[in-house]
């Protein structure tokens, strides 16, 4: 059959060197908190409010109603100690390396007092990210209205808090601080773990590559299946419930998330399905690779598919342009052609020679051998384990019983696919002077 050169080079570039299974580098996902990339409200998982030291702190969360994560101190004149605070902590095996929100406070100005009264302070357990003390010799001398982003965190957990700083004494004012559209930024050092893999079917005869699969995590979880084509992510394969899945699916990270932990830690059973159709004209080289949420990647499989068909399969484009274009040769031994009369109940044989396009035996290829039944007009495949040797050749002994028919040989360059080089006998079988064609039943 003919191919265009383009195609044919576009064949030849898909052969490409498998690697072992590898795991690529460790990233992070981001934590939406009150509100979503897309602005739509939501819970603030992952946010705990801290008791306050007196009953004059408040934290309350206005977040499912689409307002802030807010930490007050109300009364006019706030005891000592006293405080509010939202705190948000790293799951295990993360770490907080960013945090950014839309944040502001309301009673900071006008300072009057010489020493500390209210503060506001954002922290991690290791470092003070931003403090607004209300005092006149403080460089915080407006209440905060910017938003803010701090990265190159390393951090368990994020805080805010007011709290009044007078101990022993009142405060002079009321203060509150409002943190909405927040965004954690997690570190998810760990890929994830793959077990059971098992080829269910290799795709040669159904033309879907179907292999399963377990797979686990620590960290933000399994996320889900990718399929890579030459190397380029081709589709995906969402593998946890609701929670996990990008909470963005319109701009270019995949990897937001409206839940601390959005991902199953544990995936058992998957089952992951490759199309010969929906790909490309093969070979190709695929690859099946689980993803956690963090976008650290684990090889579970990778093979050419469709494969190449020879077992002395080429490995440069030159070689697999000479094997698309091979030719298969059958004849009957008798007379050396492709028609032959025979008797019922004699032996017939049938050699044949696979060659490519520069005249080299293709060896360990695949040929499908089907019967045109003359009797049905019926196509029917007899022997789908037929090799070509060493040298390229086949032979095959028809059944004793056979009637008048066709016998087709197919080869294809890459399986599955469509047929490259087809061959078709011509068998008269004659009995008792006469043609012979059996009655069968329309099934056959």
């Amino acid at each position: 059959m003919p191919r265009s050169p383009w195609r044919l080079a576009a064949l030849a570039a898909a052969i490409v060197t498998f690697a072992a299974a590898s795991t690529a580098s460790a990233d992070t996902y981001t934590v939406f908190s009150c509100k979503g990339p897309t602005g739509v409200a939501n819970a603030a998982a992952g946010w705990a409010a801290l008791p306050a030291a007196t009953g004059e702190g408040r934290a309350t969360n206005g977040c499912p109603a689409g307002g802030p994560l807010s930490a007050l101190l109300d009364a006019a004149n706030p005891a000592g100690g006293a405080s509010a605070a939202w705190s948000f902590s790293a799951p295990t095996d993360t770490r907080i390396v960013r945090f950014a929100a839309r944040r502001t406070t309301v009673g900071v100005a006008p300072p009057s007092l010489a020493s500390k009264d209210v503060s506001y302070i954002l922290e991690t357990d290791a470092v003070n990210l931003e403090t607004c003390d209300v005092s006149s010799t403080s460089a915080c001398k407006a209440d905060l209205t910017d938003p803010i982003d701090k990265q190159g965190i390393d951090g368990g957990f994020i805080r805010f808090r007011v709290v009044c700083t007078n101990g022993g004494l009142t405060c002079s004012r009321p203060l509150r601080a409002d943190l909405d559209s927040i965004q954690v930024g997690l570190k998810d050092a760990l890929a994830p773990a793959v077990s059971g893999v098992k080829v269910i079917d290799n795709g040669d005869t159904s033309g879907i590559l179907t292999v399963g699969y377990s797979a686990s995590d620590r960290g933000g979880g399994v996320y889900r299946a990718v399929v890579n084509v030459d190397g380029k992510p081709s589709a995906v394969q969402p593998l946890g419930g609701p929670d996990c899945a990008d909470a963005n699916p319109a701009d270019a990270d995949p990897y937001q998330f409206l839940v601390p932990v959005p991902c199953p830690a544990a995936v058992n059973g998957a089952v992951t399905k490759i199309n010969f159709r929906s790909l490309p004209a093969g070979p190709h080289a695929i690859e099946i690779a689980v993803e956690d949420a963090a976008g650290n990647s684990t090889s579970v499989f990778a093979t050419q598919f469709p494969k190449l068909n020879a077992e002395n399969a080429p490995s440069t484009p030159a070689g697999v342009k000479r094997l698309l274009n091979a030719k298969l040769k059958v004849w009957f031994v008798k007379n050396r052609t492709k028609k032959f009369t025979s008797r019922y109940g004699q032996r017939v044989v049938t050699r044949g020679r696979l060659l490519d396009s520069a005249g080299k035996p293709v060896r360990g290829a695949r040929i499908d051998v089907f019967h045109r039944l003359r009797s049905t007009g019926h196509k029917r495949l007899l022997k789908t384990g037929l090799k070509t040797r060493a040298d390229g050749r086949i032979t095959l002994i028809l059944p004793l019983n056979v009637d008048t028919r066709g016998v087709e040989y197919d080869f294809r360059a890459v399986r599955p696919g469509k047929i490259t080089s087809r061959q078709i006998l011509r068998l008269s079988v004659m009995r008792h002077g006469r043609t012979f064609i059996r009655k069968l039943k329309s099934s056959t």
